[in-house]
Parts: structure tokens; sequence; C-alpha cells
């Protein structure tokens, strides 16, 4: 997945958990997650099999890790709750976080069929207030004194952006989401199969045709 400023990309082996495992023992553990883990490659690795997490890396456009988004699924198919985090606050503010998030809403709701993609964050995050207050997610409710920093207890915010209000977020803007399978090949197999459907409309016996019995061709 490919964005103007990042891409995604499975992790990589051991040096990838070694930096999602920095990464979690960092100031950016707090802001993406509600506080940091002082975990080793080895019990980060274990922590995303364990609970069934879905993690790529985040890199930028010379391919250098940046940081990294995950989904997991919810109780039901088609639900989704998702994270992200960029790893060194020298990169705050420079569009990274919010591109990634768009790759991963494009990937679940254009190549998943995701339904409903969920997400959290603390009270203290300003830029993913500023996502939820002006930005395409939902707002349906505050979980009072959920995460505990600083000596102090902070609200969580809940919201989500379903799969109908992600494709009208696209048309207001212009933008049409990217297609793995080019339209000219999906439009041109359809018109070989119709092709052909219309052939043996036409002519049952040609089902027969140039083969024995099971239509082993060049039998």
């Amino acid at each position: 997945m490919q964005g103007e400023f990042v891409s995604l990309r499975p992790i990589r082996g051991r040096q990838d958990y070694e930096l999602i495992a920095r990464w979690s023992s960092s100031v950016a553990a707090t802001y993406s997650s509600g506080g940091q883990m002082f975990l080793t490659a080895e019990d980060m690795e274990a922590l995303v099999a364990k609970h069934g997490l879905n993690y790529l890396m985040v890199v930028d456009g010379s391919g250098e890790p940046v940081g990294g988004v995950s989904w997991q699924q919810l109780a039901y198919p088609g639900s989704y709750e998702v994270g992200n985090v960029v790893g060194s606050p020298d990169l705050w503010g420079l569009g990274y976080g919010v591109e990634s998030v768009n790759l991963l809403l494009e990937l679940l709701f254009h190549q998943r069929n995701a339904h409903r993609v969920h997400l959290m964050t603390g009270l203290f995050n300003k830029q993913m207030v500023q996502i939820f207050v002006n930005g395409p997610i939902r707002l349906e409710g505050v979980l009072r004194d959920f995460f505990f920093i600083d000596g102090e207890y902070h609200d969580a915010l809940v919201g989500s952006i379903l799969r109908h209000e992600y494709y009208e977020l696209l048309d207001g803007l212009g933008v049409q989401p990217r297609d793995l399978v080019p339209g000219d090949d999906k439009k041109a197999a359809r018109e070989m199969l119709e092709k052909r459907v219309a052939e043996l409309s036409a002519d049952p016996s040609s089902v027969f045709a140039g083969g024995g019995r099971h239509g082993n061709a060049g039998a």
C-alpha cells in the first residue's frame, strides 16, 4: 500500500520486532496505546501472535521504518479495531500517522470488506483528538478515567467509521480507492466469459468439442 509520504509493508523478521518493542517502551506508546510496555522483541512477537493482531510496518520514501499500524477483528466478521504509532517524536506532525491510517482504512474497506472500523484514543492525544473532532471518525462516546498517565486519570474517546461513510468521504474528496486488479482486466475477463456462454447457448454440442469423454484436451 503506497501513499504520498509513507507506504505499508509486512513485518520482516526479528529486526522489525525489535523496532516495535523499542517503540512500545518509548513515549510514542503512551500516545498510541496509553502506556509504555517494556518488552523484548521475542515478547512482542509472542504478544502479536497471542492476540491475533495483524501488524504492518510504516516506511518512508526511502524504505526506512518510521512506525506501524495494526488491526484486529472484533466479535463479528467485518468489524475491526485499529491502531497506529509513529515511532519518533521528531516525525510527529508530518502527516505520517494520518496517511498510514488512511492506507489501512483503504486496505480494510476496499480489500477486506470491512463494515465497521473502531478506534480509541486518550483525551491527552491532541493529534488524534483533532481527527475525532474534525475528521471522518464518528465520535460515539467517552470512557471516563480510562487511562492513567502522569499521575492522573484521563478519559478515552471511542469512535468509528462505517463502510458507506468511508466511500461517501472519498466521493466528497473526489478520490477513488486504488484497485489491485486493473479495471480493464476485469472487464475483459467478463467479456470473454459472456462470449463463451453465448456460444454454448447457441450450440450446446460445443461443450464436448475438442476433448475426449472427460474433456481432456490434447489427450
